[in-house]
């Protein structure tokens, strides 16, 4: 307490003494008598390693890039090891992304629902395939419609389309360049491949229905509003509005077919993926091939 402080000083008189007097223990008495600890936030305390200028400049360096704005510290701890071959721990990254206000606000997940199909769980390539469609809209409020393929064991994104239109004759195209993409033209080939989408108009029409059973491929539908049963095409979808779509506004469809395919070729080619151990698709891909000759 700050009187029994005040009175230790005027008067000298000991610890001992006063812990006498108030009949208290010694270490209750000087706890009075010390001065006052100031608090320090968790943000105000600079460790070492955090408060090196040339990390703490790599890591703003690698927020910066346009496509890693919505990076976690976790994938940018993976990006530090990747490029400059840094090995710095988890904490430390979060540590320096919450100095920088480089982080992302947190996620709170809905109720888990028990799922009305089987969850995907591929362990080779061409095994499980999910398709998929989302739209945007250009600067002149003209609507764009995005369908993917994609490999759920690789991540990799097999097959897309881009088009004013958004029939089943589209989800058809994206399908072929899929299947050609991966070398499965004949039958045969196809045999052991599942498609899943969704219940939309384009996925239950005649002609994507007699395309997939020509190919040889077997369709698989999700529940009625169950995103979660077609979870690894929905959160690729998120991944390119988040990085590419929504970040960017375009004028012309030419222009936005030309941002679309680039970002796919990054995508698949240079973006790590934390469900692949911080690998990018095609390394993934090669990864498996080589494993399964």
């Amino acid at each position: 307490m700050k009187e029994v402080n005040q009175m230790r000083q005027d008067a000298k008189v000991s610890i001992h003494r006063l812990s006498r007097a108030f009949q208290e223990p010694r270490s209750t008495v000087a706890r009075w008598c010390s001065a006052p600890r100031k608090k320090e936030g968790y943000l105000s305390r600079v460790c070492p390693v955090s408060g090196e200028t040339s990390l703490r400049q790599r890591i703003q360096d690698l927020c910066d890039e346009p496509r890693h704005r919505t990076f976690g510290h976790r994938r940018i701890r993976a990006l530090l090891k990747k490029r400059f071959e840094l090995v710095v721990n988890r904490k430390t990254v979060l540590k320096v992304m919450r100095e920088l206000k480089l982080t992302r606000p947190k996620m709170w997940h809905r109720p888990w629902r028990p799922k009305r199909i089987e969850k995907v769980h591929a362990t080779q390539l061409n095994e499980h395939w999910e398709i998929d469609m989302t739209s945007f809209q250009l600067s002149n409020l003209m609507p764009l419609f995005l369908v993917v393929v994609i490999d759920c064991c690789s991540r990799e994104i097999v097959g897309y389309t881009l088009d004013h239109r958004c029939r089943a004759k589209e989800w058809v195209a994206a399908l072929r360049q899929a299947l050609e993409a991966r070398g499965l033209t004949s039958k045969a080939a196809a045999q052991s491949l599942k498609v899943r989408s969704d219940n939309g108009a384009q996925p239950c029409s005649k002609a994507f229905v007699e395309y997939l059973g020509a190919s040889g491929a077997t369709g698989e539908y999700t529940g009625y509003n169950a995103p979660d049963d077609n979870a690894y095409v929905e959160r690729i979808m998120r991944t390119i509005k988040e990085e590419e779509i929504w970040p960017n506004l375009y004028d012309t469809f030419s222009e936005a077919r030309s941002a679309i395919n680039e970002y796919v070729r990054w995508y698949n080619e240079e973006r790590i993926h934390s469900a692949l151990d911080y690998q990018t698709p095609k390394e993934a891909a090669a990864k498996i091939t080589l494993k399964a000759a």
